[in-house]
């Protein structure tokens, strides 16, 4: 097979005959579902694919669904649709997105976010993704863009300077959408935001290895306001300052949606550094720290949240080392006094939330 060949895999949609709809009864309760399709130059088109191009994929939303990503309309068609993973990641930006009552944007590469920050008040939505994406900037190669605000023509410009695979948000500006055209590959959705009529949703479904069933309930975080952050325990003798406990609301919110183990550095509005997916929680906190100096950013005087409890004091220590300034995380480790008088020794504030956030699946 040649290059041109194998190229051609990525870029060509693959036919599939799953059903039109799906009904998920989970005891009493039914859930209907139907088939997400667009019509594109007079025919109708689903997803290009599944997660690889050799898998079938089809996307699926509740009947009664008037927002969300599986209501998602294509402004820009490109490279013969979306696949899965674009969905996929587009609805993890979302969740993250969501938190923010400001102009915010995840930058999303494999279910993780790589950047995201929040507009200070002052910023143009353009400077706003553009600290997402410099969060860092080699793993935004690439990336699937999420905002929770509509996209102007100086934010689409921001965008079009690297490589971008997918774009959402709410509205975009006839300017902006004139931008995206000149680039024939990327594809543009606008998303309406759900509603709260629509929170009666199915719990969420694992499947595993031999079909069996996982079914919990969805998870999202009780701690959605600078309020519950402020009410939470500090075990440490000084308390974090009114910008932090903004910063650590804000890297918990981020932290929520992060796979586990996961830790975010944040600052200013933005993060700094987000460690995922690793097997030990120092792991996550030392890729992070290493990912921080490749990008040039100082983490002095930044915050960590972390979506599980700090089980050893060279968790500690190693945040000390780059002076960051407050922590917040769920607590409950046998080492939680060890690690309360190693933070008042550092003068680190930290906060307990009793509550912790693993995205494990």
């Amino acid at each position: 097979m040649s290059d041109q060949q194998i190229r051609r895999i990525y870029r060509t949609a693959r036919d599939e005959d799953l059903p039109l709809s799906l009904k998920l009864m989970i005891g009493d309760k039914v859930f209907d579902y139907s088939k997400v399709q667009w019509k594109v130059e007079g025919r109708m088109r689903g997803l290009r694919y599944g997660t690889n191009p050799h898998q079938k994929g089809a996307l699926y939303r509740p009947k009664l669904s008037k927002g969300g990503i599986g209501n998602v309309d294509w402004v820009k068609w490109g490279k013969d649709g979306p696949s899965a993973t674009n969905i996929e990641d587009g609805s993890h930006g979302l969740r993250i997105t969501s938190y923010f009552k400001e102009p915010a944007v995840a930058v999303m590469k494999h279910l993780n976010p790589s950047g995201v920050a929040v507009s200070r008040g002052h910023d143009h939505l353009s400077q706003v993704y553009a600290r997402a994406r410099d969060s860092d900037n080699r793993a935004a190669f690439g990336s699937v863009v999420i905002f929770n605000s509509p996209v102007d023509r100086k934010t689409a410009e921001e965008i079009m300077k690297t490589f971008v695979e997918v774009v959402y948000a709410p509205r975009y500006g006839s300017e902006a959408l004139a931008v995206f055209e000149s680039k024939r590959d990327i594809r543009v959705g606008e998303v309406p935001p759900q509603r709260k009529e629509d929170a009666a949703l199915p719990p969420d479904v694992v499947v595993l290895e031999d079909g069996s069933l996982i079914i919990e309930d969805q998870y999202r975080t009780s701690i959605l306001s600078l309020d519950n952050m402020k009410q939470l325990p500090v075990p440490t003798k000084k308390k974090p300052s009114e910008p932090e406990y903004l910063d650590l609301l804000h890297a918990w919110w981020v932290g929520c949606e992060v796979r586990s183990n996961a830790v975010v550095f944040w600052k200013d509005g933005t993060s700094l550094a987000i460690g995922t997916g690793q097997q030990d929680r120092i792991g996550a906190i030392e890729n992070s720290i290493d990912k921080a100096h490749k990008m040039n950013h100082d983490l002095e005087g930044s915050v960590m949240a972390s979506d599980g409890f700090l089980p050893k004091l060279d968790n500690l220590e190693a945040l000390a080392r780059e002076k960051v300034s407050a922590i917040v995380q769920p607590g409950g480790s046998v080492e939680d006094q060890a690690i309360v008088k190693a933070c008042d020794d550092y003068g680190i504030k930290m906060l307990f939330t009793r509550e912790r956030s693993f995205r494990h699946f």
